[in-house]
């Protein structure tokens, strides 16, 4: 579970992808059914890309505050919620969402994130 905050303490700083140590070289980033540019995206480099994309290119300001955290097994679900601010429009956005770590050897092999708050408590067997 710390590993998976202390990325999250490097977004809330601007760090992107966060602290290298903690990321395999072949992570994988999954992007959910309906979202801009959906699938996965695979290795060190994609990951850095999609993540300057949505925190960086995507918005003006992404700010967020994690809910939950919850272990279970290699995984770690996490729901947090966010306000952003578009970079074009200024239209201000804020609501909840959730992700899924996966983590291997004290590094992180795989970020999936999803629209809704309980679909990744879902993914571990749990409910919101």
């Amino acid at each position: 579970m710390e590993i998976v905050r202390e990325i999250y303490d490097a977004w809330a700083r601007d760090e992107y992808p966060g602290p290298a140590h903690l990321l395999d070289a072949d992570i994988e980033y999954v992007n959910p059914a309906g979202a801009v540019e959906p699938g996965t995206r695979y290795g060190l480099a994609a990951f850095t890309r999609a993540v300057k994309q949505v925190f960086v290119d995507g918005w003006g300001s992404w700010r967020f505050e994690l809910e939950r955290l919850t272990p279970r097994g290699d995984r770690v679900a996490v729901v947090l919620r966010y306000r952003a601010r578009g970079r074009g429009s200024r239209v201000e956005v804020d609501g909840r969402m959730s992700a899924l770590w996966t983590l291997r050897d004290g590094k992180v092999v795989r970020f999936e994130w999803f629209h809704e708050p309980a679909e990744a408590l879902e993914a571990i067997g749990l409910s919101e």
